[in-house]
């Protein structure tokens, strides 16, 4: 055991840091310069990589230069990539729950782990009864949330709590959380009291699933994952193979149980779609799993992912993408033309390509 706890500039995300410390910095003072005069400065290579996902994800420019969003993400007191989806949230009017999944995801994930194995097996079970069929873990933690809601409002929270394996001090960890957001993003400006975007107004769009993804899909971007028909694993943008955690919705397709070996394959072949978003991605035993996902259409990738201002090159003519490897197709259709001759390539970022119709 440490004699001393590790500096909680060792710990805390470098991400919100590096936001912070660019406030904080004389004026053209690179952050990791700034950062290394500290007692015990984080590695230089972690705080690049940091800076790096903020110019992804436009929070800083090419200069590392706060943008417009890049200001308004250090007012609000979550990672910047959640940060973000809530914004996103106000301006496709689905606030509230949006509000309530990126406060779970800021809070340790609210369902308990048992240790008994059986268990296991109905606390499993649980989550699949809140997937509502979308196969997303992110509707899992708004159903669960909403229903606790429900449940604290009828006087019987924590009975619904033991059933469900869930935390109660987690949930009300979010409702604190989900207050204080509130009254940050009024505070700013992005919810008024009233006329246009008020309460109401923000939430116009609460209802409808599809948009929800959008404003998760343009917040988690660049955590994206392919799903590879031919082999049928999961591709990202610097691993070959990734896995679906054991603890997501999604990595068992069927209640029955499936042998380990063969319950990644099924669960990838099970899934609807092509793309996946996710929260978090960890690496044991040099597998890198992934967790808390969502099923994700290729029109809502295409839309919200990537950079906000595509390069003049970013659409390519089909005479001069042939060659061109393409991770996905972007067409909806069942019955769509494999030849070339009428589709463009579409690049987001140096992984993210998409095939779509050239008229589109």
């Amino acid at each position: 055991m440490l004699e001393f706890q590790s500096p909680e500039l060792l710990r805390m995300p470098l991400q919100e840091l590096c936001l912070h410390t660019k406030l904080l910095a004389p004026i053209n003072c690179p952050v990791v310069d700034f950062l290394m005069k500290a007692p015990d400065p984080p590695p230089a290579l972690i705080v690049k990589n940091a800076l790096q996902m903020l110019k992804s994800i436009d929070a800083m420019d090419p200069w590392e230069d706060l943008t417009e969003l890049g200001y308004h993400l250090t007012e609000l007191p979550l990672e910047p990539h959640l940060g973000k989806m809530l914004l996103c949230a106000v301006v496709l009017k689905c606030l509230d729950p949006v509000l309530t999944i990126a406060c779970a995801l800021a809070c340790q994930d609210p369902f308990v782990l048992p240790t008994l194995a059986s268990q296991k097996r109905a606390a499993m079970l649980c989550r699949k009864c809140f997937t509502a069929g979308t196969f997303s873990d992110h509707m899992v933690l708004l159903r669960a949330f909403q229903a606790w809601q429900k449940a604290r409002s009828d006087g019987w929270e924590r009975a619904f709590c033991e059933k469900n394996f869930l935390s109660q001090a987690t949930m009300q960890i979010i409702v604190g959380m989900r207050t204080q957001l509130l009254g940050q993003l009024r505070a700013s400006g992005f919810v008024r009291a009233r006329g246009g975007a008020d309460i109401r107004d923000v939430n116009a769009n609460s209802e409808n699933w599809a948009v929800v993804k959008a404003a998760l899909v343009a917040g988690m971007y660049p955590s994206l994952v392919h799903v590879d028909r031919e082999s049928l694993v999961l591709t990202a943008s610097k691993e070959k193979k990734v896995r679906l955690h054991p603890t997501s919705v999604l990595s068992q397709p069927q209640y029955k149980k499936i042998p380990p070996v063969n319950g990644q394959t099924a669960a990838v072949q099970a899934l609807p779609t092509d793309w996946l978003i996710y929260d978090e991605m960890t690496r044991a035993h040099r597998i890198a799993n992934i967790r808390c996902c969502s099923v994700v259409t290729p029109v809502t990738v295409a839309l919200f992912c990537g950079p906000a201002r595509l390069p003049s090159n970013a659409l390519q003519a089909s005479s001069s993408c042939q060659g061109d490897k393409v991770s996905s197709d972007s067409s909806d259709s069942e019955t769509e033309d494999r030849t070339t001759s009428n589709v463009s390539l579409l690049k987001l970022d140096e992984w993210l390509h998409l095939k779509l119709d050239s008229e589109v």
